[in-house]
């Protein structure tokens, strides 16, 4: 929602957004964490260049709420490419 929302106010609407994300799990002391975050986001937006896409994608990627709950927990990391 957040690249949807900076997309929009670059007047540069998305068509499409799809997001996938793998998480890691890895053993931390005795317990089990989420350790990485890995989204790979493809998007159709007319007009945008693949690197305005890029830097819309990483700038969603720090500034979203769920970003922020996760940050200095897990290593979250954003790869954006246009469809």
């Amino acid at each position: 929602m957040a690249l949807s929302a900076g997309l929009g106010r670059m007047q540069k609407p998305p068509e499409k957004l799809s997001v996938q994300a793998t998480a890691t799990f890895d053993k931390v002391g005795d317990a089990w964490r989420v350790t990485t975050m890995e989204l790979q986001v493809t998007g159709t937006v007319p007009g945008l260049t693949a690197a305005e896409f890029e830097t819309a994608a990483q700038g969603a990627g720090q500034n979203c709420p769920i970003s922020a709950a996760l940050k200095g927990n897990v290593a979250v990391t954003v790869h954006a490419k246009l469809a």
